[in-house]
């Protein structure tokens, strides 16, 4: 008994989702925010736009919207052009379903995630292309909370960030089910953009397949620690070499708080 207690006391403390600031939200139905995407800082490779939409079932349900394209020149080496939906509870910021769609050269890829049911995270998934269409269904259980990478952005704007805090949860992204462990940095750091000049905090991550294998992909993302918390960069890695996005600009005109 004894030797289990000293086991215990040395254990890790537990990781897992940070809890939402006190207090509202800093974003709104209306906003829009444009990054600019490049391989490793010197090929312009696209745009991604992120966007926040009307609340939906009587204003529980708040819609995130992501698109992305690639420009004329990257395209002569890889042509994408896709959108995503994340569906997140207007107060907890749970995302309830997520839907991704991408034409990749030529071929057609769309996932369908439910994460607000028990039990296994389910995937329907599938890829159409010159040789016709397959589809199938991933299962994935659970290690802890679960987030979409759309809802993951909006949660971590919103949620605290404490220096050297580990952070740890589910992840569903790149039609694949991960494990994110990361952490946040001791020092705040300033990060220059198209869009200004922002004091940041810094949180960086690992991702691991959550079924095992495949290689670990690192990622960096920086908030602004103003009143916005805006998502001023993202940095992580592709086939292709590290890919970096940026905010170039802010717009849109929230119409009213999401809580």
């Amino acid at each position: 008994m004894l030797a289990l207690l000293v086991a215990l006391s040395l254990a890790e403390p537990s990781c897992g989702l940070p809890p939402l600031l006190d207090e509202p939200l800093p974003f709104a139905p209306g906003e829009s925010l444009t990054y600019d995407v490049d391989i490793l800082r010197i090929v312009k490779a696209g745009t991604l736009s992120l966007s926040v939409e009307l609340p939906i079932s009587r204003g529980t349900l708040l819609p995130l919207r992501a698109r992305v394209h690639t420009t004329s020149i990257f395209a002569k080496v890889r042509r994408v052009k896709g959108y995503a939906l994340s569906w997140v509870g207007a107060e907890t910021l749970r995302p309830q379903r997520y839907r991704d769609e991408a034409e990749e050269n030529d071929a057609r890829k769309s996932t369908d995630t439910r994460l607000d049911r028990p039990g296994p995270l389910t995937m329907d998934w599938s890829v159409l292309d010159k040789t016709g269409e397959v589809k199938g269904t991933t299962t994935s259980a659970r290690q802890g909370e679960a987030l979409d990478l759309l809802s993951m952005v909006y949660y971590l704007r919103a949620a605290r960030l404490r220096p050297g805090e580990e952070i740890c949860f589910d992840l569903v992204a790149n039609r694949r089910f991960w494990r994110l462990h990361g952490t946040v940095a001791p020092v705040s750091e300033r990060v220059e953009s198209a869009a200004g000049t922002f004091d940041t905090i810094r949180l960086d991550a690992v991702l691991t397949r959550s079924e095992g294998g495949g290689p670990e992909r690192r990622i960096r993302f920086w908030y602004s620690k103003d009143q916005r918390r805006l998502p001023v960069a993202a940095v992580s890695e592709i086939d292709l070499g590290p890919v970096r996005a940026v905010l170039s600009q802010t717009g849109g005109s929230p119409m009213r708080p999401a809580n």
